[in-house]
């Protein structure tokens, strides 16, 4: 996806505000020369509407003061069918970790975010999943990423990435980012986008997560 400004890395956010100032929806997009990296913009909803530039990346949306949706821009992953999340948070494990797995189907709108028991009353099973990323949010360090060996090529991780990176600081989390361990798909994938500058030089390489004979 093209930055607005040529030279600049990173991301702003736009919070657009209900008259009673809870939150309406979160943008998120290439960072400007008037808007740098990491800057957060909060304006009253028609307001917001009206600071938007053509470049949004994803829109959390929110019910009931919660994220209920995160409406991945098509610019953002052309290749990837329409999606919607499963939101898994672990707040048990050693550290708490975060989950978001991507599906499309099963007459879920698109960009739905659902949470455990909404996902077992869809029937969706874990095979079905085109891919799933997880991540520390007390840091923000990405953990994991997967694809399913079908859908990569797709553009399935760059819409995972822009949607948890979009989750986590709709729910004034930690900004993602990653260390310098990746396999040699997620080195590509580092390299061919926006994000780099989010993730450490590489320092090791963990073998392919999916058996020999998946590949």
């Amino acid at each position: 996806m093209p930055l607005p400004t040529e030279g600049l890395e990173g991301w702003w956010r736009c919070l657009a505000l209900n008259g009673d100032g809870t939150p309406a929806w979160l943008a998120v997009m290439p960072a400007t020369a008037e808007h740098g990296d990491g800057v957060l913009v909060e304006l009253p909803e028609p307001q917001a509407s009206e600071a938007l530039d053509p470049h949004v990346m994803c829109v959390a949306r929110y019910a009931g003061g919660q994220v209920a949706e995160l409406a991945v821009s098509a610019d953002v992953a052309p290749k990837a069918p329409p999606l919607w999340f499963a939101d898994l948070p672990d707040p048990t494990a050693t550290p708490p970790t975060a989950t978001v797995i991507a599906f499309t189907g099963y007459d879920v709108p698109p960009g739905a975010l659902v949470d455990r028991a909404r996902l077992r009353e869809l029937g969706a099973a874990s095979e079905e999943q085109l891919g799933a990323l997880r991540w520390y949010p007390n840091t923000g360090e990405i953990d994991q990423i997967y694809v399913a060996p079908t859908w990569r090529r797709r553009n399935i991780a760059t819409a995972m990435l822009v949607a948890a990176g979009t989750l986590s600081v709709a729910r004034h989390g930690s900004r993602l980012w990653a260390d310098g361990q990746r396999t040699a798909m997620g080195e590509r994938l580092r390299n061919a986008d926006t994000w780099a500058h989010r993730a450490a030089d590489l320092t090791h390489i963990h073998p392919p997560m999916t058996p020999f004979d998946e590949r």
